[in-house]
């Protein structure tokens, strides 16, 4: 357990709102398993569902100074665009997300963190997966040798000031869920 969290899907899933009539694999890879579902719903109506089941992730928020951040600029396909985020990653297999995280650091930044401190889980997606994400604040950091992924395209290590970051998300520049999630929770003494 972690600062009071546990698995937080147990007590939202509610087994008697749906009943799973039919659920087949349609799409797999190694990231992803995508569902197409029928149910019946608590109201006795069938529909399907489509659903995705994804490792968990983590975001490790990494501090510099009290002010200063560090952040990549990172090349997102979908979207055809360079983004500026946090750390960011899956959990493979049965790893502890806090090892993730300093995984996460030193693979995206090249950093190791003296201190990572575990902050907050969210759903990123409600409707269409149970997938989580854990927000992480790391500190004490020391440059190390990136270890890239073969499958990341991180264009630079950017260091970023709190309030150059709060400017960016003014004028609307930052576009991750996940980072604008983790600067306000752990930049805006939330925690």
């Amino acid at each position: 357990m972690i600062n009071g969290y546990e698995n937080m899907s147990k007590y939202y899933m509610l087994p008697y709102y749906s009943k799973t009539i039919q659920s087949n694999v349609i799409f797999k890879n190694p990231w992803i398993e995508l569902y197409q579902d029928k149910i019946e719903t608590r109201n006795g109506n069938t529909m399907d569902y489509t659903w995705y089941e994804a490792s968990d992730v983590v975001v490790i928020v990494p501090f510099l100074d009290s002010d200063t951040l560090i952040m990549i600029r990172q090349y997102r396909y979908p979207l055809r665009k360079i983004l500026l985020e946090f750390p960011a990653g899956h959990i493979e297999n049965d790893e502890d997300m806090k090892e993730a995280a300093k995984r996460e650091l030193l693979e995206e930044t090249g950093y190791l963190a003296k201190e990572i401190q575990y902050i907050y889980t969210y759903h990123p997606s409600v409707s269409k997966s149970r997938q989580l994400v854990h927000i992480f604040k790391g500190e004490g950091l020391m440059e190390n040798e990136s270890k890239h992924d073969s499958t990341e395209d991180i264009i630079s290590v950017d260091t970023v000031s709190i309030i150059e970051l709060k400017d960016m998300i003014r004028k609307r520049k930052i576009e991750s869920a996940g980072t604008l999630l983790a600067y306000l929770i752990c930049c805006n003494g939330i925690y």
